[in-house]
């Protein structure tokens, strides 16, 4: 009886320990009153104002894909990460943080817009070390701000 009680509390310890997963929000989709080239114009816009890296994706011209690369806890207003920011790990990254962002017309007026975002993770800091980890699409995902900023700025 002891040892299966001591064995049951250390399993309980040891998965308390445990950091769970992070999950990125699923990319959002909603309808927009504005027309596609408007509606991309508005936020290219609110990309590079904060600080983002903007390029065009379709011929179109109604698709971008936007990135932010930080280094240590650069980009913590709109990510959230495995390690936390205290954290030889998190002292050590550097995150690519990037937005894509779809236009389409509708029948009616206005679009239909889909925001994603995804983060890419790496730790150069600890390259050539013992300690180095490999580059990482899971470490750190979006926490959704960026997204909701732009569907705010779009309504």
């Amino acid at each position: 009886m002891f040892r299966s009680l001591t064995a049951a509390s250390a399993v309980l310890a040891a998965t308390g320990c445990l950091t769970p997963p992070i999950t990125a929000p699923a990319p959002l989709s909603f309808h927009a009153t504005r027309a596609p080239n408007q509606a991309t114009q508005i936020v290219a816009i609110a990309l590079v104002n904060a600080g983002f890296r903007v390029a065009q994706s379709d011929a179109n011209g109604n698709a971008l894909l936007a990135n932010r690369t930080a280094t240590h806890n650069g980009n913590e207003e709109y990510i959230r990460c495995k390690y936390p920011k205290e954290s030889g790990a998190a002292s050590n990254r550097e995150t690519t943080f990037f937005i894509s962002f779809a236009a389409k017309p509708t029948t009616a007026s206005g679009s239909d817009v889909t925001i994603g975002g995804t983060v890419h993770t790496s730790y150069p800091g600890y390259q050539g070390t013992a300690m180095q980890l490999v580059p990482s699409d899971s470490d750190c995902v979006s926490n959704g701000v960026m997204e909701k900023r732009l569907e705010a700025a779009l309504k």
